[in-house]
C-alpha cells in the first residue's frame, strides 16, 4: 500500500536535514512482500525480534543504475542471490543494534557487497536503513577498463564487508538522500534528459571515489596506459569549449578521447584539482560570467551556455564567484556607458 514516509536519522552523512522525503515507494507490513520488492534479487527474509513488522522501500532509476532506500523495523535474516548482469551494493544509513553480513560484524562504516557467485547472508540490526545501488554490469565494467580496451576486465566481487573511505562513503550518502527528496517535490525532474545526464555522472564519479579503497582491498585496480596529464587536458578542454552550450558528458569525453574513466579523472584531478564535473561546471559558469558584461538579463547568459535547472546555476555561480549573476549584471550595467 502508498503511503508517506516517516523521519529516518542518517548516521554519519553530512546532512542538514536528515529527515528522508515522502516520495514513490512502498509500505510494507507483509515481510515476504518486502522481500520480493527487490526485482532480480532472489532473496529470503525471516523476522527474529518479536513484534510487528514494519518495512518500507523507495526506488529511482538513472540510466544504468537503480538507487533504492530500504527500511527495515526488525531484525531479519536475510538470504540471497544478485542476479548476475547487475553489481549490488549497500551503504548504510542507519544501523540500530548489532549486525552481521556474510559471517562478519558489520557496521554503518562498512560497505556492503549483495552480488557474487555464493549469494549473501544478512543478519540486519532491529532498525536498519540502507541506501542500496545496483549498477548495470557494462557501466561497472567501464570503471575498469584500461585506455584503448575493446572490453572491460572488471574484478569479480563477492559477497562481503568492504572497508571505504569515510568523506567519499558521506558524500554518496549524502547526495542519494538528496536525490530521493529532489524526487519527492519534483517527481518528474530526472526524466529531463540534462538532470538526468548530471545525476549519471555525480554517481559514477562518487561512486569511482568510493569504490577506490575496496578495489585494492581484493588485490584489484585500474592500471590504465600511461598518459601526459597536460596533453590529456588540452585535448579535453577543447572539445568542452566547443560546445559550451550542451557540453559533453563524461562518458562521451571519454569516447571521444580514447581513454577511460578514470584516466579521465586523474588526468583533470591532476591538473586541476577537480573532478571533471566540476571542472566541466566552472568552465561553463565562468562563461556565463563573461556573458553577462553584455547579456541583459540573467536568463539570457545562463540558458546560452545550457543551464536550464535556474536554482542549481544560481546557488553554483554564487558558491564560485560570492555573488549572484543579477549582481553581476547590474554592477556591469551600470558600468556601460550610456
Amino acid at each position: 500500500m502508498q503511503a508517506s514516509f516517516p523521519p529516518i536519522r542518517v548516521q554519519t552523512a553530512p546532512i542538514d536535514d536528515s529527515a528522508l522525503p515522502s516520495a514513490c515507494g512502498r509500505f510494507f507490513d507483509d515481510i515476504d512482500e518486502q522481500a520480493a520488492s527487490l526485482n532480480g534479487w532472489n532473496q529470503r527474509y525471516i523476522q527474529l525480534s518479536a513484534g510487528t513488522f514494519r518495512g518500507s522501500v523507495q526506488r529511482l532509476n538513472v540510466s544504468g543504475i537503480s538507487l533504492f532506500i530500504e527500511d527495515l523495523q526488525q531484525t531479519v535474516h536475510q538470504t540471497g542471490m544478485v542476479r548476475p548482469d547487475v553489481v549490488a551494493l549497500g551503504i548504510p544509513l542507519h544501523f540500530s543494534g548489532n549486525s552481521r553480513f556474510c559471517g562478519k560484524p558489520g557496521s554503518v562504516a562498512e560497505l556492503h557487497v549483495f552480488s557474487g557467485t555464493e549469494g549473501f547472508e544478512f543478519h540486519s540490526p532491529k532498525r536498519h536503513v540502507m541506501l542500496g545501488i545496483e549498477i548495470d554490469r557494462p557501466v561497472f565494467a567501464d570503471f575498469f577498463a584500461a585506455d584503448g580496451a575493446e572490453q572491460a576486465s572488471a574484478p569479480a566481487l563477492q559477497a562481503g564487508l568492504y572497508p571505504v573511505e569515510q568523506n567519499a562513503a558521506d558524500s554518496l550518502r549524502a547526495f542519494g538522500v538528496a536525490l530521493f527528496r529532489s524526487a519527492a517535490c519534483r517527481p518528474a525532474a530526472l526524466d529531463a534528459a540534462p538532470e538526468n545526464t548530471w545525476v549519471h555522472d555525480t554517481l559514477l564519479e562518487k561512486l569511482m571515489l568510493m569504490l577506490e579503497t575496496p578495489m585494492h582491498a581484493i588485490g584489484h585496480g585500474c592500471h590504465g596506459a600511461r598518459f601526459l596529464p597536460l596533453a590529456l587536458e588540452r585535448r579535453a578542454r577543447d572539445l568542452v569549449l566547443a560546445q559550451l552550450d550542451q557540453p559533453p558528458s563524461v562518458a562521451e569525453l571519454c569516447c571521444c578521447l580514447g581513454v577511460s574513466r578514470r584516466t579521465l579523472q586523474n588526468c583533470i584531478q591532476t591538473t586541476w584539482g577537480m573532478g571533471p564535473l566540476a571542472w566541466v561546471n566552472t568552465l561553463r559558469l565562468n562563461a556565463v560570467r563573461s556573458r553577462l558584461k553584455t547579456a541583459t538579463s540573467v536568463t539570457e547568459a545562463a540558458t546560452e551556455f545550457g543551464f536550464w535547472h535556474f536554482g542549481h546555476f544560481s546557488a553554483g555561480y554564487h558558491t564560485l564567484f560570492g555573488e549572484p549573476p543579477s549582481a553581476t549584471l547590474g554592477r556591469y550595467r551600470r558600468s556601460s556607458p550610456p
